[in-house]
């Protein structure tokens, strides 16, 4: 009986905290669960299925809006044309090793990969579903499983991305409706959109042979038993539009994760419900008042769909990429950035090349980024990050906007003990009046990207606190 008793604390001490509506959630057990991915600030997020197959292309029309990923439902593609053209899924040059050492060299600190997106397709071999790359393709091989090796032998974090609602080729999985404009001029467009109204969004009749109910138990719960038992090491579970998943079901999932109490889980299980680790703004960077006392992680495409989009024309500069980075980190969350590879496992070159971007820039200023927190502080001419030692405390003041007047100007009512440029260790000169600093740069040849100017402090700083906001959730793209 003792024993039990000591299980059920155990329980409640690992769920309360994600289930806690007041402003204590921040325990020991939660920092100290958290703390390796505050510190570090930089993740790649993988989006790919076998709607890279399609590459936001269908009967020769460009899918009109959204992310490729959606192409199925957008596009309005049949269940049983769909898993046929997935069933040709053959990605012969995937190597998990040469993308795990990618986004290492890029700075980043864990990789999120999509196991099962909406398509229900999984990348991973299944007991519970025969729609998954190892039973249904020519390719034959475990990806989760490839990847979860490359992350082990290569140090890096893993998360798994897992969508526990939607399913459009596992029966019962929910279909959230889209216009059919969004996807192709089809002719029958005005019938199809009356079909999705009365059905729930479901275009295929085959779609709805059975319950959500049943989906979710003998599918979605299993594969997550799967990923979870399957993969003990793994750091993060990402989940996705919790549309109407009931309480019941998301703390049958909840339960599920009391047994790997050190696995970080983000606020799309169910909402209000279940608030998760931290918040998840998707393709934008919040305002502080937002996130104010908060773990957040921004997620970003490169390029404007998480999934291969053929005709991606809209690559974000390695310099937007690098300061948006920066902003994030001086607001006190981390950043996700997504690629989508191709029909043969390969990540666009253009991609890549703001990956090799990031990481040349990341060499020489990574002290800037990791394990800093949130500086409270908002310049005019750029971002200000915020790293506290054992005995004292650093400002890094990433100038955007270079002075004309050589004179950085800095609000800091501290006792300042050396300033210097962070690449370099050059010492700079500079006067304090009034908790007013100013710096002198003129003799910097500032740096195209952002020069990094350091500010150690002579006394550490009171610790920035995090509390729990549960009211606050930010909006899901796609999601109704």
């Amino acid at each position: 009986m003792k024993k039990i008793l000591l299980c059920l604390l155990s329980l409640h001490l690992i769920t309360g905290n994600l289930y806690a509506r007041d402003n204590t959630r921040v325990s020991a057990i939660s920092d100290n669960k958290m703390q390796w991915w505050r510190d570090a600030k930089l993740g790649l997020f993988i989006h790919w299925g076998p709607y890279c197959l399609y590459g936001g292309v269908y009967n020769g029309f460009q899918q009109r809006r959204g992310g490729a990923e959606w192409i199925m439902n957008r596009c309005k593609i049949p269940y049983r044309e769909y898993r046929a053209k997935a069933s040709t899924f053959n990605p012969v040059n995937f190597n998990a090793e040469k993308i795990v050492c990618m986004a290492k060299d890029a700075g980043m600190k864990y990789i999120v990969f999509t196991t099962k997106h909406h398509d229900g397709f999984a990348m991973f071999k299944s007991n519970a579903s025969r729609f998954n790359i190892v039973d249904y393709t020519p390719f034959k091989r475990d990806i989760v499983d490839e990847l979860a090796q490359a992350c082990r032998k290569y140090d890096m974090k893993l998360g798994l991305y897992y969508s526990q609602t939607q399913d459009w080729c596992n029966p019962g999985g929910l279909t959230i409706r889209k216009l059919m404009k969004e996807g192709w001029a089809n002719p029958d467009s005005l019938e199809i959109d009356d079909f999705t109204a009365k059905h729930g969004g479901a275009w295929d009749a085959q779609q709805q042979t059975r319950t959500f109910n049943d989906y979710f138990y003998n599918i979605a719960l299993p594969q997550i038993k799967e990923l979870l038992s399957r993969y003990r090491d793994v750091a993060v579970m990402w989940f996705d539009t919790p549309a109407s998943i009931s309480k019941k079901q998301a703390d049958d999932v909840m339960a599920e994760l009391s047994r790997y109490p050190h696995i970080i889980i983000n606020d799309r299980l169910k909402r209000p419900d279940v608030y998760g680790d931290y918040k998840t703004p998707e393709g934008l960077i919040p305002k502080n008042k937002d996130i104010e006392g908060v773990d957040w992680e921004t997620c970003m495409n490169i390029g404007s769909s998480w999934g291969y989009k053929s005709w991606e024309n809209q690559w974000k500069s390695s310099l937007q990429i690098i300061r948006n980075l920066i902003t994030i980190a001086a607001r006190g969350g981390n950043y996700l950035l997504n690629v989508g590879p191709d029909p043969l496992g390969v990540i666009p070159e253009e991609a890549q090349e703001r990956l090799r971007d990031l990481g040349k820039w990341m060499q020489s200023n990574g002290e800037a980024i990791y394990g800093t927190t949130r500086s409270q502080l908002t310049p005019a001419w750029g971002e200000c990050t915020r790293k506290d030692f054992p005995k004292h405390t650093t400002y890094y003041l990433c100038v955007f906007q270079w002075p004309e007047n050589g004179i950085l100007p800095f609000e800091c009512p501290h006792k300042v003990k050396n300033v210097s440029v962070l690449t370099t260790g050059k010492p700079l000169k500079y006067t304090i009046q009034d908790g007013q600093m100013r710096i002198n740069i003129k003799e910097i040849t500032p740096d195209s990207v952002t020069t990094v100017i350091k500010v150690e402090l002579k006394t550490k700083l009171a610790p920035v606190k995090l509390s729990y906001n549960a009211d606050k959730n930010f909006k899901v793209t796609d999601e109704n």
